[in-house]
């Protein structure tokens, strides 16, 4: 088995800019069903309102600019099925790399994922945000 780095195909190459526009596009539209994050929306910066910055699935600050860097906001695109796998996942009518199984994440967090199972990562994100609020 070959080593694929972190946000990329399950092939390792490069996402294509419309791959990396998609997962963009998602990431922002995705704010908006939160009537919380709506609401705090008109607090945010005049970045937040003209698309250069949006929030994660995870509440990341993510910056459009920032696409594949290790920076404060830069992100990846992120498998929500995990490359790992692939074969469970493409015995439907969804292929791994496809839209509906992509998405914007902030690159440390996609880092820690990749160390975890999705789920216990996510378990462990929803504890950390508890305790944070208590």
């Amino acid at each position: 088995m070959t080593y694929r780095h972190r946000g990329t195909t399950s092939q390792g190459e490069k996402f294509t800019k419309d791959r990396i526009d998609q997962a963009w596009s998602k990431a922002c539209g995705g704010m908006h069903n939160h009537d919380l994050i709506e609401a705090a929306l008109q607090f945010f910066s005049e970045k937040f309102k003209e698309g250069s910055y949006c929030l994660d699935d995870y509440g990341h600050i993510i910056s459009r600019d920032e696409y594949g860097q290790e920076s404060r906001h830069g992100w990846e695109i992120d498998h929500i099925c995990p490359v790992a796998k692939k074969d469970t996942y493409e015995q439907g009518a969804h292929k791994i790399d496809e839209p509906e199984n992509l998405r914007a994440l902030h690159w440390e967090s996609n880092k820690r994922k990749g160390r975890l199972d999705s789920k216990t990562y996510e378990l462990e994100w929803e504890w950390v945000v508890l305790n944070k609020a208590a």
